[in-house]
């Protein structure tokens, strides 16, 4: 199959405001209203006029975590650098996916960095621009995101990056068909209720919905939790002591992954607690089910030097990275410090995911299956085009167990017009289902069932109505305290 040529002309912003059923806190903020934004960007495929559409919250504290920076200045951040990725896009000559994500990632890189953002919200502008391109491309040619990685459509040569992938065709790191179903790894964030007794009765949302981890445990049957951390010693130990109670209550097993979420500048005093930890009579089996750790050092220290070994034989389990992975080559770096895994997320980067899986599958070679690894980590994407790009995406690369928190944190379709929550329940009823008035995602045996995604595109039939949405000049970061739902995090 020849490789299509694409020219960018133009696209279009729209904002969804989103408020949260209940609080969300990860490192150092609380969420309680976010804005999703929608990309629609006009495309010619050989030729071809075709849209193609990407989806994301503008999560404020994670891609810029500096003190001096207000949530509204993180969101005005994210809108330029898409804005800007956008202006790169569109000055660029027809070329392949390929081609064209390798001029723009260059590009909107050097210009975060001269206007004083970083390498991570700038991987967010181009990875918007990108994932759009791709869908369009498999809207121009009827071929879902699984067939466009094992034909190639996107002319990936790996060598042209990493001189070890020369030869390796993307292919090489697929299934041989992607995957139906996929494991619900659920967040417990750093203030979410344990049991009911953290509720009062008067706070109670009482929606339809789990509320608990043990609402969740119990209703959704899950086997897989992802568990954040404060980097408070204390109150660290005794959060993690009443989890594992309540794990063992339930007499079933589980597999956990914990999120440092940058707390910690030495790897030194993580891995105290984590002999603490060790040390712990009731938290044994809670250490034994820890399958990875996820980012613990602040990014300006995690791949400043080597990682030592003592802490490293201390933790007793990988290290992966998540914000760190600000750049093409972050997780070919992260290797050769000690780290053996790296998160796939959407927003940053989808052909930087395939990149990375490859690297893992070149390194595994050698080393063993298994030794490096790639998991599927979660940015709250929210339905329609945000979450089920991301699934489509785990999906092909056969990652079985996906963290999920948009259905936790947020009310189903709620922040979408009827219409396209209708449309979604139609065209994807293996993901959704209809609860009382509302539509939310289908959770069945602690897993997800995604086979209905397998359609052109980045794995969503039905499409967003930019008209029903905020043109991204017209919207303002107070709007998000329009509502009773809730209001924007502080950070406090």
């Amino acid at each position: 199959m020849s490789t299509a040529r694409l020219k960018i002309i133009g696209g279009r912003i729209g904002i969804a405001n989103a408020f949260a059923r209940m609080p969300f806190r990860f490192g150092v903020v609380t969420m309680e209203a976010a804005a999703s934004a929608t990309l629609e960007l006009e495309v010619f495929v050989d030729g071809q006029p075709v849209l193609g559409y990407a989806s994301d919250l503008l999560a404020y504290k994670w891609f810029d975590k500096r003190p001096e920076k207000t949530p509204a200045d993180n969101v005005a951040d994210l809108l330029w650098v898409i804005e800007e990725a956008l202006t790169v896009a569109t000055a660029l000559s027809e070329g392949s996916v390929f081609s064209l994500w390798r001029q723009l990632d260059e590009e909107v890189d050097r210009r975060a960095l001269s206007a004083g953002f970083n390498r991570l919200g700038a991987s967010f502008g181009v990875s918007m621009v990108e994932r759009a391109m791709i869908d369009a491309l498999g809207r121009a040619t009827g071929q879902g995101f699984f067939d466009m990685v094992r034909n190639n459509a996107f002319g990936i040569e790996g060598g042209a990056v990493f001189p070890e992938l020369a030869g390796m065709p993307p292919a090489y790191i697929l299934p041989d068909r992607p995957l139906e179903r996929i494991a619900l790894r659920h967040t417990v964030g750093l203030v979410d209720p344990i049991e009911a007794e953290d509720i009062a009765p008067a706070d109670r949302l009482d929606d339809g919905l789990p509320e608990t981890l043990a609402d969740y445990i119990e209703q959704d049957d899950l086997s897989y939790l992802k568990i954040k951390i404060a980097g408070d010693p204390a109150s660290d130990m005794a959060r993690l002591e009443r989890i594992a109670a309540l794990m063992e209550r339930t007499g079933r097993a589980f597999a956990l992954t914990l999120d440092g979420n940058e707390q910690y500048s030495r790897l030194e005093d993580f891995a105290a607690l984590m002999d603490a930890i060790r040390a712990n009579p009731a938290l044994e089996r809670f250490y034994q089910s820890i399958l990875f750790i996820e980012q613990p050092l602040e990014r300006s220290v995690a791949l400043s030097a080597p990682l030592d070994p003592h802490a490293l034989r201390a933790i007793g389990k990988p290290l992966l990275i998540d914000e760190a992975d600000g750049w093409t080559r972050a997780y070919h770096e992260a290797i050769a410090l000690g780290y053996r895994g790296v998160s796939h997320k959407n927003c940053k980067g989808v052909i930087r995911s395939l990149l990375n899986a490859m690297i893992a599958a070149e390194r595994n070679r050698a080393a063993g299956q298994g030794t490096y690894f790639q998991s599927a980590e979660d940015l709250t994407c929210l339905p329609v085009v945000s979450l089920q790009a991301d699934l489509a995406v785990v999906a092909a690369l056969g990652i079985t167990h996906v963290e999920r928190n948009g259905h936790h944190y947020f009310h189903g379709l709620k922040h979408l017009p009827a219409c396209e929550a209708e449309a979604a329940l139609a065209a994807h009823p293996d993901l959704y289902r209809r609860e009382g008035a509302s539509i939310v995602t289908a959770i069945n045996g602690g897993a997800l069932d995604v086979a209905s995604l397998q359609v052109p595109g980045m794995g969503f039939a039905c499409l967003p109505d930019l008209g029903q949405r905020t043109r991204a000049t017209d919207w303002t970061f107070t709007s998000l305290n329009k509502s009773d739902a809730g209001h924007a995090g502080t950070g406090d």
